[in-house]
Parts: structure tokens; sequence; C-alpha cells
């Protein structure tokens, strides 16, 4: 009974002195270009004077039901008198993504609030090509673009169906491929339209049908035609080889069995004599 009350009567004062702490966020919501510096703000009242030895301000990851401090997030600490916790996080990547808890203790109070940062990757840059297909009377048009998160890719007005594919690069974008296959229509051009649903982006581009490539030989085919090349010319240089090996044995053969002719018969001269 009595380590029941000892309990309550220092839970009271906790809770008074928690109740007048408080962590509020000005924004829960951070959208930043991949790239670019985003600083995280929570706010504190300590309901008084900051005493900056009794404050610890930390911003953790939320990943899996876990927390885990961030170790790319910077605490400006020049902020802290003025009842901000500033974090910041320079060139942001993919990685940066996702919820934070903003964790203060102040003494033996604490608050936290949750923010969530989103990264985004405009699919501004989209590459084209016009490509005629060999042994066909179709073309390839294809539309590639990097990017962040993944994106749809749609081409207006067309019935054809298309192959749209994508890969993740080392920092994590998505590069997004779509190729339509058709007959040519001269005069006519086509247009691919990316649209990033989460971020609610759209970007688009247009091949003209005039600019037509021929197809190029990939680097592995000049490889195999180099190696094939090679093998050639080497089998030539080993016919020749064998071949002159044995002219020349036939000759000094030919040319031994004269030379013992020839003495023959002088032996036989000499015996008549």
């Amino acid at each position: 009974m009595f380590l029941l009350l000892l309990i309550m009567s220092l839970g009271m004062p906790l809770h008074q002195t928690a109740a007048l702490f408080t962590v509020t966020v000005p924004k829960e919501m951070y959208t930043v270009d991949y790239g670019g510096n985003v600083t995280l703000e929570c706010d504190f009242d300590t309901g008084g004077h900051v005493e900056l030895g009794d404050l610890k301000a930390s911003l953790q990851k939320v990943e899996n039901d876990t927390t885990l401090l961030s170790e790319r997030a910077i605490l400006l600490e020049e902020q802290l008198p003025l009842g901000k916790a500033l974090f910041h996080i320079p060139q942001v990547q993919v990685r940066d993504a996702g919820q934070y808890r903003c964790l203060i203790i102040y003494g033996i109070a604490w608050d936290y609030k949750y923010l969530t940062l989103k990264v985004k990757a405009s699919y501004k840059k989209i590459n084209t090509r016009n490509l005629k297909v060999p042994g066909t009377d179709e073309v390839e048009l294809t539309c590639q673009a990097v990017g962040y998160p993944l994106a749809e890719v749609s081409w207006p007005n067309i019935s054809v169906p298309t192959n749209t594919s994508h890969t993740k690069t080392s920092e994590g974008l998505y590069q997004v491929t779509s190729v339509l296959r058709l007959k040519p229509h001269p005069g006519r051009n086509f247009s691919c339209v990316f649209w990033n649903a989460n971020m609610k982006e759209l970007t688009s581009a247009i091949i003209d049908q005039g600019d037509l490539e021929s197809p190029e030989i990939r680097p592995s085919s000049l490889l195999h035609i180099f190696i094939l090349s090679f093998i050639i010319a080497l089998m030539f240089i080993a016919t020749m080889i064998v071949l002159r090996k044995r002219l020349c044995q036939k000759f000094y053969s030919g040319k031994g069995t004269t030379k013992r002719y020839v003495t023959t018969v002088r032996r036989e001269v000499d015996r008549a004599i």
C-alpha cells in the first residue's frame, strides 16, 4: 500500500510536468525533389525559458514498426532556444522517403509528433526513338524516362498494344521504358504520356515519324563478328602453313631421290669402264 501511494505521489508531478510540455508540427507532410534539401520542423513549448542542458531532440525514422535514429538528419541547434527543433536533410535521396518521429525530451517530460517525407523525381526528360524494324514494314517507337515514384505510360489515340517495363537504378529511381510497334503513318506524330499518380504529375513527349533511325549494330554483335573473322583468319593461316610444309617436304624428298639416282648411274658407269 505504501509503495502504491509512493508511485502515485511521484506520478502526479510527472504528469503535471508532461502536460505543460507539448510538441507541435507546423507541417506534417513534406514533398521534396530528388537531390534537393529539406528541413523538418518540430516546435515545443516548455512553458518558460528553455534550459538547453535539460533538452534532447532527435528524429527517428519509422520502418517496419521500428524506429531508428536518422543518420542523415542534422539538428540545427541554434534554433533550440527559440523552441524549434529543425532537422536538415541535404541532397535528399529516395531512401530518405518515409515516416519520421520527432521526439523531444525536456527534463522528465517528453512528447513527440510524426512527420512524413515524400521524395519525387520528375519524368521531365523523356528520351524518344523511332526505329525501322529490320525485315518488316513496321516501325518501333520508344519512350524512356527516369523518375520517382513509378509512373504509368500511355499513348493517346492508339489502339495497338504497347510494351511497358521498368527497372530500378542504383539510386533507387525508376527507369520506365514503353515501346509501341506499328506500321508507319507518314505525316503523323505520336505522343507518349508519363503519369505520376502519386505526385499528380504529368509529362509527355512527341515522336516525329520523319526522324526515322536505321537499326544500329549492337556492341555484342560487333564482338561476335570480330571473333568469327579472327577464327577464319587463323584457320586460313594454319592451312597455308600446313600446305607449305607439305610442299617443302615433297620438294626435298624429290631432290634426295634424284641425287641418289645420279650417284647410282655414276657407279654403274665406273664399273663398266
